[in-house]
């Protein structure tokens, strides 16, 4: 089933079958709720959306789940615990990411991002089909249709593995970038002192071999570096490096994809695959692994050709650079 449909076809309501609680569950919402003291009843004839009562009587009154909003606290009869904790909660169902306007219209001014992934509390519902929402430092007002909520928003979590990322503002997103790129620029300053002495030295018999260089674009060398450090972080430049190698020796494979992306993310070898490296692409890969990435593509290999690597704790046989062993 697509994973979309699937979890969209309860409309974002809560099953009646999970409304098992008989008496009121008191929940401190703080961190949802903020600062926002809205007070009032909210029922299933309650259908003023303006505000977080409103919200949730639009959400939920199918069921009868009768809520009190009362400053930073929830008040619900009738609704189990675990659903009224993912009341306000929301997330796009998006394949990248989900713009976030200063007005519920897509007319008006971009503020930032809620991409795949990211957590957003819901503030209010507007009458033409817009949540307004706070994610982070992000405010503003996203489209509801491709917006998951309640029971689908924690389904929807649950599948994709949810981290704690929240929505990007447009400034951030800029500052980012620009930290991304000087990293860069300074690891590239770098290289060419730094590679002489690099591919000069050696662990657990590993020797430096030169090959064809890759030209790479941006994109594709972060992805080099997040992979780089997530299966090497701890292993120094030269274990970096060595995994470098074997993802740019599967790419000049012709038993792999030819690119760097469809070797990340070919089925059944790296753990997550792309979408396992968000955070690091988000935050920016390290200067080192940043500059084993930059290594790698301009053809150094010391791991004398190998496309495989395992961790050293499995006892696999090969030669052992850092805490993994490459065959």
């Amino acid at each position: 089933m697509n994973l979309n449909k699937k979890l969209t076809k309860n409309n974002n309501k809560v099953p009646t079958k999970r409304l098992v609680q008989a008496g009121a569950v008191t929940l401190a919402l703080t961190t949802m709720l903020g600062a926002a003291a809205i007070n009032g009843y909210a029922s299933s004839e309650d259908k003023n959306t303006s505000g977080v009562s409103g919200i949730i009587a639009s959400l939920y009154g199918d069921d009868e789940a009768l809520l009190s909003v009362s400053g930073a606290n929830v008040t619900s009869v009738g609704l189990d615990s675990d659903s009224a904790t993912w009341i306000l909660s929301l997330m796009a169902n998006v394949e990248d990411y989900a713009n976030v306007y200063t007005e519920p219209n897509e007319g008006s001014q971009i503020v930032g991002k809620l991409r795949r992934g990211d957590m957003a509390r819901v503030e209010s519902l507007t009458d033409n089909g817009f949540y307004k929402i706070t994610s982070g430092n992000l405010t503003g007002y996203i489209k509801q249709e491709i917006s998951l909520t309640g029971q689908s928003c924690k389904e929807f979590a649950t599948a994709i593995g949810y981290n704690g990322s929240v929505g990007i503002t447009l400034q951030e997103e800029a500052e980012q970038a620009a930290a991304f790129k000087a990293a860069f620029e300074e690891a590239a300053r770098k290289e060419a002192a730094a590679k002489a002495s690099s591919s000069s030295q050696s662990s657990g018999g590993s020797s430096s071999t030169q090959k064809e260089s890759y030209g790479a674009t941006t994109d594709e060398v972060t992805l080099l570096a997040a992979i780089i450090e997530k299966e090497a972080g701890g292993s120094g430049y030269q274990g970096m490096l060595a995994v470098g190698s074997v993802i740019m020796n599967r790419v000049r494979s012709s038993s792999y994809p030819n690119t760097i992306e469809g070797v990340i993310d070919q089925k059944g070898q790296f753990t997550g695959g792309i979408a396992g490296l968000s955070r690091i692409i988000s935050r920016g890969p390290s200067s080192t692994a940043i500059r084993a990435a930059e290594a790698a593509l301009a053809g150094e290999d010391i791991v004398g050709g190998k496309v495989s690597f395992r961790s050293t704790s499995t006892g696999h046989s090969g030669t052992v650079i850092g805490d993994n062993v490459f065959f």
